[in-house]
């Protein structure tokens, strides 16, 4: 590194930087989607739950 040029270093550095942009992105897509997916299941047993519960209470009446 320390031999690089200072072009080539700030270019190195770019590079770097432009990586760990992708990644950070890539993780947060990532993360976006397991929100999503424990959003979607919350949904669904609450649903569930709302439909035991109202298939509890017709038999009851």
């Amino acid at each position: 590194m320390h031999q690089l040029t200072a072009y080539e270093r700030l270019q190195y550095q770019r590079g770097r930087r432009a990586e760990a942009l992708a990644m950070a992105q890539k993780q947060a897509a990532l993360a976006n989607s397991l929100a999503a997916i424990q959003k979607d299941q919350a949904a669904a047993i609450g649903n569930l739950v709302a439909r035991v519960a109202m298939q509890r209470v017709s038999k009851r009446a």
